[in-house]
């Protein structure tokens, strides 16, 4: 499958009064124009990203940072050529075309900086534990057991247990998202 070309843009988040998030309203844009409601044109500017949200969980809206005032914080999106162009035109103050190289150093400074290197399916350890307790009280053999935890404790094993966060690194996260960046003027 060919990767999403994407473009990754910075925007600047605010607080509304009552506390919720304030960004642009995506549904405003000229892309989105065909959609008979506002909920329509917000749908129809979402299919033009790809996942979610990726926050600055460093300096959040509670937090004051060198470039994150208290009150304000950063977002992470990647979007379409199209999207990335008209949201910078129409909110130039709020919404910038990232490189490359800022896009991973925001991912992994200051968004993937909570995520886990490793991931841990517990259910699938809590049973080989459990597995392991019952063929020792029960003087049974333990060395098949003793491989398949083994196994399960490698990260870069394929079999379950603890695997490497797939999104904690840019590289990997990349792949795992199927895309690919572009800059918004790059030819089609």
């Amino acid at each position: 499958m060919a990767k999403q070309e994407l473009v990754p843009i910075k925007v600047k988040i605010g607080l509304r009064d009552n506390g919720e998030a304030d960004h642009p309203n995506w549904g405003l844009l000229p892309l989105a124009s065909a959609g008979a409601s506002d909920q329509d044109r917000r749908n129809i500017a979402a299919k033009q990203m790809s996942s979610s949200w990726k926050y600055d969980n460093v300096y959040g809206h509670k937090e004051e940072g060198p470039d994150s005032p208290y009150g304000m914080q950063w977002g992470m999106l990647f979007v379409t050529k199209q999207f990335a162009k008209e949201a910078i035109a129409m909110w130039p103050t709020l919404v910038t075309e990232m490189t490359e190289a800022e896009a991973e150093t925001f991912w992994e400074e200051r968004y993937a900086v909570d995520l886990p290197e490793y991931k841990a399916d517990e259910r699938v350890l809590i049973n080989l534990k459990n597995e392991l307790i019952l063929r020792k009280e029960a003087g049974l053999p333990t060395d098949e057991i003793m491989v398949r935890i083994t196994k399960a404790l490698d990260p870069n094993s394929k079999d379950a247990g603890i695997r490497v966060h797939k999104l904690k690194k840019f590289l990997k996260a990349k792949d795992t998202l199927n895309i690919k960046l572009v800059k918004s003027d790059d030819p089609d």
